[in-house]
């Protein structure tokens, strides 16, 4: 299922003031993607780093990265001979956030970074799902997700099952997406990721989106 995308520039690990960005990017410009039409100005040395991580997300939202370690360890490595014997590579943990000329990057949860071509400037921007996909395609899917949430909102603490069991043989069936025990519960997910419901205990509530 599909995700919207944000792009949003959050620093210049270059040096900004004697390589200006020739785009004219500034702190906090945001580039948006809805599955159908980009929203904002797209520089062309953007098109190699971003655009194959936006169509990640896209799909998956933070999830893809999930596993990776770099993506939640507990904080910023530092290069320690000494330490060769126990990682075999000699690093060891130190207390200094993940950072670089300021920059914190995103840890899990918060999207990921990608940066642009220009070495001398390298604009960072942070990338994250913040809605869910309405363009293109992605249509169905998003109006199937709003069905769902309008019987939560009817009938709040509703469970996969019981959702399903509110469509009538067409609805379910015949309806694209069909509906399915994975598939609501996949909806039920990334809507709860860019908070449009709450789950517990494998009941969905509406959020305050």
């Amino acid at each position: 299922m599909p995700f919207k995308v944000r792009a949003r520039l959050i620093a210049y690990l270059g040096d900004e003031e004697k390589f200006p960005c020739h785009f004219g990017y500034k702190i906090g410009d945001e580039i948006t993607y809805d599955g159908e039409r980009f929203e904002g100005r797209v520089c062309p040395g953007l098109l190699n780093t971003m655009m194959p991580k936006i169509e990640v997300m896209l799909n998956s939202g933070n999830k893809h990265f999930d596993r990776i370690m770099y993506r939640y360890h507990g904080g910023h490595s530092v290069k320690d001979p000494a330490m060769k014997k126990y990682d075999g590579i000699g690093f060891r943990m130190s207390e200094t956030p993940q950072a670089m000329d300021g920059v914190i990057f995103p840890r899990l949860g918060q999207g990921w970074a990608c940066v642009c071509e220009d070495a001398r400037t390298s604009a960072v921007f942070q990338l994250e799902p913040v809605d869910l996909a309405t363009g293109g395609y992605f249509l169905g899917e998003y109006r199937r997700q709003m069905s769902i949430l309008d019987k939560i909102k009817a009938e709040p603490g509703l469970t996969v099952a019981e959702i399903i069991g509110k469509y009538d043989d067409f609805e379910r069936d015949t309806v694209y997406p069909k509906l399915n025990p994975a598939l609501v519960e996949l909806m039920l997910d990334e809507m709860a990721t860019v908070g449009y419901v709450e789950l517990k205990d494998g009941r969905a509530y509406p959020a305050g989106k």
